[in-house]
């Protein structure tokens, strides 16, 4: 059987505030973002990688569909995986942006043991970010 993780969904009071932190502090590409803004889309992404995506539902998306999704606080965390050369840089952006890291910890995740940090973005969640030995 051939299962992937397609898309994380959370539930923020700032959506803006996520993109950029998930953007200019974790590296990763936004998406529907002007159209979000422009009104044209319901809620802005990032993208991990070309299977991957985080969105971003603001309040009005959390009374649109009710008791189909949980409140924020209800997720625990999500674990992003990057190749040493982007570590590298990841560990730059994170100093620069004086962002409080918990770790480093020797971890196991999808892939094995790899070395794992902690931090938290600006809605209280718990980001893991990960790279493994043999990346």
């Amino acid at each position: 059987m051939k299962v992937e993780i397609d898309h994380l969904t959370l539930n923020v009071e700032s959506p803006d505030v996520c993109v950029t932190f998930y953007t200019e502090v974790i590296g990763l590409t936004a998406e529907n973002y002007d159209a979000w803004k422009e009104g044209k889309a319901k809620f802005p992404s990032v993208r991990i990688n070309t299977h991957n995506m985080i969105h971003f539902f603001p309040p009005n998306m959390w009374e649109e569909l009710g008791d189909l999704i949980c409140t924020p606080g209800k997720a625990n965390h999500v674990c992003l995986a990057f190749a040493d050369k982007e570590w590298k840089a990841l560990l730059k952006r994170l100093g620069e942006h004086k962002i409080t890291i918990r770790g480093p910890f020797i971890l196991g995740g999808s892939r094995g043991t790899g070395t794992s940090i902690f931090v938290t973005d600006p809605e209280g969640f718990t980001i893991e970010l990960k790279t493994y030995d043999n990346d």
